[in-house]
């Protein structure tokens, strides 16, 4: 059933509760314009007419979608707030009744705000959590490391700097405190670690697992009482590490992990695919991970979410038919792209494509 009518929200509830009724089991109630962009009081009457239990918030598994959070502290917003804005729209894409909470500090609450940044209409709830600095680099860390504490439920949490491109209502462990993916899809510390860690094996005499070192980009967290206690761990090592002068959180998430505190899953590749890593993909990504901090000021736009950004402050909307493409072919790039991302990707046929025609040129050259 797809009613057409006037967009106000008197005509959309009333049409809620007079064609929603006449739905047989297993029927459809369609509509259009459910965009927190452009139509905020259309996905905000919808939200409240249909009520969160509603069976058509529901997948066909009858699994429940976990709260959606995210993680923003940028004093002047910028590229930070705009990446958070897509990731977010990307879940509200698979999943438009999404609960999703954005947890930032003061300033950056202020500076949305101020600005009436996208941001406010995109997320279902902003929570401020005073940080005691200005330092967004800190205050974001703080952030994450009380996360556990600020949010009720199950929760996945989500880096600005990634794009859903299906759906994440499924497939999530449910035995463990907490579950998360290997950094960079690799076995074993990577080597941009390894610095770190030494120096804080020589001042606070931790000892890290050498077999395996995990990402905080993607974090599928349960409302235990295991994962309570890390979380209040990680932020205490956190502290640690800060007094050091180094401000990342990975260190202290790693060591906590150590402990025998809280369950820990490991997440399949296919939930936090870091764009530029050469391991071979197995499966069809979920999550793609773009790592934001290897780039400056700009995410290049032949990646997939620097298109989406660049359109996004162009057009203030998602370009959800790029997405899908990503999603079919599952490569998170848009054009000069090199050998070694068709192969992680698993498109043989294009990367032999590529490869093909300089080995003909050099078997020329070699005849000549």
């Amino acid at each position: 059933m797809h009613p057409d009518a006037r967009h106000d929200r008197k005509s959309l509830l009333a049409d809620i509760a007079a064609w929603l009724p006449k739905l047989k089991t297993g029927g459809w109630l369609s509509g259009y314009d459910y965009n927190n962009v452009k139509w905020p009081e259309i996905v905000q009457t919808i939200d409240e007419g249909l009520p969160n239990d509603h069976p058509m918030k529901r997948n066909s598994s009858g699994e429940r979608l976990p709260t959606i959070c995210f993680v923003l502290a940028a004093n002047d917003l910028g590229l930070y707030a705009d990446m958070v804005a897509v990731a977010a729209l990307s879940v509200r894409r698979l999943h438009p009744h999404a609960r999703i909470i954005l947890v930032t500090d003061e300033r950056t609450a202020r500076a949305i705000d101020r600005r009436r940044h996208a941001l406010r209409n995109v997320v279902s709830e902003i929570i401020v959590q005073p940080t005691g600095t200005d330092d967004p680099f800190i205050s974001s860390r703080h952030l994450r490391t009380v996360l556990r504490q600020l949010i009720k439920g199950d929760y996945l949490h989500l880096d600005s700097d990634v794009v859903a491109v299906r759906p994440l209502d499924c497939g999530w462990p449910k035995r463990a405190d907490l579950a998360m993916a290997r950094d960079r899809n690799r076995r074993g510390i990577t080597p941009l670690a390894l610095p770190g860690i030494e120096k804080l094996r020589a001042k606070l005499g931790w000892e890290f697992r050498m077999d395996r070192y995990l990402n905080a980009g993607v974090m599928f967290v349960r409302d235990t009482p295991g994962a309570h206690a890390f979380y209040a761990e990680w932020h205490r090592r956190w502290e640690q590490t800060l007094s050091l002068g180094m401000w990342q959180d990975q260190f202290s998430l790693n060591i906590t992990s150590t402990t025998d505190i809280a369950t820990i899953a490991i997440l399949p590749d296919r939930d936090n695919w870091v764009t530029h890593s050469t391991a071979m993909l197995r499966g069809r990504a979920r999550i793609f991970h773009f790592f934001a901090s290897t780039y400056s000021d700009a995410i290049p736009v032949n990646t997939l979410l620097g298109h989406l950004i660049n359109r996004f402050q162009r057009d203030g909307a998602l370009d959800e038919a790029t997405i899908a493409c990503a999603a079919r072919d599952n490569f998170p790039w848009m054009n000069d792209v090199r050998l070694k991302y068709l192969l992680a990707s698993g498109l043989y046929i294009r990367a032999a494509g590529l490869v093909v025609p300089h080995i003909i040129r050099r078997i020329r050259r070699c005849r000549c």
